[in-house]
């Protein structure tokens, strides 16, 4: 069954409460008018004026908007985004966006429902800007409801969405057009073709950062290139669309004070493809602008996997270019800078940072105002430095000193800030002695032991820590000793053997790890030996299983001529096959029990034969379990990195098992509340099975 994933976007990432009351009106709030006709918009409103004002008049308008019982939101599907319809419980208000430069607003109330307090009012206030523009408001909120699209639906607590409101505000004559002609430069700039062209919407190369102050001259060129492809919106949609050319129509978001013309509107990615976009004037409001380009787009839109035609079709996109306004630099120059590691500001002037001889410290200027800055380093392996980021190594100990000056244009005004560098000796680390073996000890109670058969060989490999030397002895072996990182061994004689190894370094206490080594005769020619391999694998020697699951069990024995399992419990319970897949579904048992698996091998005249057995123990999930008290058992956080919070009513026993059937950890508890580490956790998903007086429960969590 094809399944639909649905989840309205996110539009704004701070937290609903603090946004919310920021956003409450705190005087003179608007009266909600209920008693008028309300327009039939996508969020129902009425305004007892006209919502289109003057360039410089006053505005001073309360707007009662009414809650709506179903909109549309644009959610995600394996599809791609499409329009659902959303049926709303309520609506928690986080703010309105697109509102006009120079306005502000406030509303008096954020928490709305279709059928309980469900008017609210926006009071616009502030003065109308001096440029043309309809300004359709958008409303973001968290809604409470469902979102249905292609006869699925999903429920959603609280999710973020975005929609038009239906409210219009229109600034002077509102949005005209330009035709293509009124936006070609009369002496246009010439377009340069043998730049890297930026990875944006519209591919451009501009000579310069597009970055200026408020009431500083700006003319520069941009050269833009027509794209091959891009995203537009087709039938509420985004579609990737292919271009086989564009009709340049206008660029909008430009900041006020400044103009543009293009040297040419008709663009293809083939032939003459490239133009210029020519900026001038002085800005007047701070703040960061992404063009957006208007045009008239044909080609095709893959719109389901199949290409749909654009003919002359009118879109708008952002282009990536973004002019950045910031506000008059003031002449004060201050110098300041950061460090990394930090600075501790309780000694000197600017504080001191302390580090150990052979590290680095990256220093970072932050000063205002300042046109140049000059570095100098005392003690470090670089002595000065003009970048504005600058990573500096100190070899030797002792107490050195940084400083920064920052300067104006012509140096006639300057500031210095200094910082004491303090370098100290590495310090001694602990000495651990560690290495590894091939092949792999087994771990056992008393220790951990290598089996082997006598003539065969061991390989060693030191993985000690802070050790400047090493001394191995191989008792029993050959050689005895030696001082090599890595070592093969040869036993030729039956026994049992110690090996250890010595670790040695600066003044610390010399650390020691040893191994046995157990030595077994060969075995006689033709022995019968039973042994197989189980899917899932065992733990500490026994497979633990969920009731229902299966083990799939592998011969491999060696010199048998045929072989008998044996399965108590399990389905099927007997077998002379290699490989045998065993269900363990016994509805006898209400609680956890074990079983076992044998095989014996035998000879062909069954003189000889071997037996391997290995021990089951079987998850019995929900053994009389309490309704009521399964609502009680949580396990949090879900995903979680750190820790996982386990409470239960008179929990008896943890056991988190992975979706191999693997028991990771295992715990017999006597307590209501356990927190579990998942530092060591692999990230992916897991049974967390709880057992209680009450029963026994599995909850899945996700480590990530």
């Amino acid at each position: 069954m094809k399944r639909f994933l649905l989840s309205a976007i996110a539009i704004f990432a701070i937290s609903m409460c603090s946004f919310a009351q920021s956003i409450v009106c705190t005087d003179n709030a608007c009266t909600a008018i209920t008693d008028q006709t309300f327009s039939n918009t996508s969020v129902p409103y009425y305004c007892p004026q006209s919502l289109t004002f003057e360039h410089g008049q006053a505005v001073d308008v309360c707007i009662t908007i009414k809650c709506p019982q179903t909109t549309n939101v644009t959610v995600s599907t394996m599809i791609g985004p499409v329009d659902a319809d959303a049926t709303i419980e309520s609506l928690t208000i986080t703010g309105f966006s697109n509102m006009p430069n120079g306005l502000t607003y406030c509303v008096n109330r954020v928490d709305m429902d279709p059928t309980n307090y469900n008017y609210a009012t926006i009071h616009i206030t502030g003065t109308a800007p001096s440029t043309n523009g309809d300004y359709n408001l958008e409303m973001s909120c968290y809604f409470t409801g469902t979102a249905s699209a292609y006869g699925f639906s999903n429920n959603f607590d609280n999710e973020a969405i975005s929609f038009t409101t239906g409210i219009v505000l229109t600034i002077g004559e509102g949005n005209d057009t330009p035709e293509p002609s009124e936006i070609v430069c009369d002496e246009p700039c010439p377009a340069v073709t043998n730049q890297p062209m930026s990875q944006t919407t519209i591919p451009y190369y501009a000579p310069e950062e597009l970055n200026y102050n408020v009431n500083e001259a700006v003319d520069v060129c941009i050269t833009i290139q027509c794209p091959a492809n891009t995203n537009v919106e087709y039938m509420g949609m985004q579609a990737a669309a292919t271009i086989t050319s564009l009709t340049i129509t206008g660029f909008a978001n430009l900041p006020e004070g400044l103009s543009y013309c293009v040297s040419r509107t008709e663009m293809d990615p083939t032939t003459n493809n490239f133009a210029t976009l020519h900026l001038t004037g002085t800005p007047t409001t701070a703040g960061e602008y992404n063009l957006n380009l208007s045009c008239n787009v044909t080609g095709t839109a893959n719109v389901f996997g199949s290409d749909m035609p654009l003919n002359n079709q009118a879109i708008t996109f952002p282009t990536g270019i973004v002019v950045t306004i910031e506000e008059e630099t003031s002449e004060f120059i201050e110098a300041h800078f950061t460090a990394n590691p930090e600075i501790h500001d309780n000694y000197g002037d600017m504080g001191f940072v302390s580090i150990y001889q052979g590290e680095s410290i990256t220093f970072t200027n932050a000063s205002t105002n300042a046109h140049h800055i000059v570095w100098t380093f005392t003690g470090g392996d670089i002595e000065t430095s003009t970048e504005n980021v600058v990573t500096v190594t100190y070899a030797e100990v002792g107490s050195f000193s940084t400083t920064l000056t920052a300067y104006n244009a012509d140096e006639s005004e300057s500031s210095t800030k200094t910082v004491t560098i303090g370098v100290t000796p590495q310090p001694q680390n602990e000495v651990v002695a560690n290495f590894t073996t091939n092949p792999e000890a087994t771990q056992l109670l008393g220790g951990s032991s290598i089996y082997i058969t006598a003539g065969e060989t061991i390989t060693y490999t030191n993985t000690s820590e802070n050790a400047t030397s090493i001394a191995w002895t191989f008792e029993g072996g050959s050689p005895e000793t030696s001082t090599d990182n890595t070592v093969e061994v040869t036993y030729a004689t039956a026994g049992v053997y110690t090996t250890t190894l010595v670790a040695y370094g600066g003044n610390n206490t010399p650390s020691v790890k040893t191994v046995g080594v157990n030595v077994s005769e060969p075995q006689p020619q033709n022995e019968v030996v039973a042994d197989f391999t189980t899917n899932p694998g065992a733990t500490d020697g026994i497979i633990y299983i969920l009731m229902g699951e299966t083990i799939t069990f592998t011969n491999t024995s060696i010199n048998a001529h045929h072989i008998l399992w044996t399965f108590p419990g399990g389905n099927p319970e007997s077998s002379n096959e290699n490989v045998v897949t065993v269900e363990y579904l016994d509805l006898n048992h209400t609680a956890d029990y074990t079983t076992t698996a044998t095989l014996t091998a035998y000879n062909e005249d069954e003189s000889e034969s071997d037996t391997k057995t290995i021990p089951i123990y079987v998850f019995v999930i929900y053994d009389n379990v309490d309704e009521s008290a399964i609502s009680e058992i949580s396990v949090y956080p879900n995903p979680t990195s750190s820790v996982i919070n386990i409470s239960a009513e008179g929990m008896q026993n943890i056991t988190i098992i992975d979706m191999t059937g693997r028991v990771v950890m295992s715990k017999d508890v006597n307590s209501n509340f356990e927190t579990i580490s998942a530092e060591g956790f692999a990230k992916a998903n897991y049974m967390v099975r709880i057992a209680t007086a009450d029963g026994v429960v599995v909850k899945n969590i996700v480590v990530e």
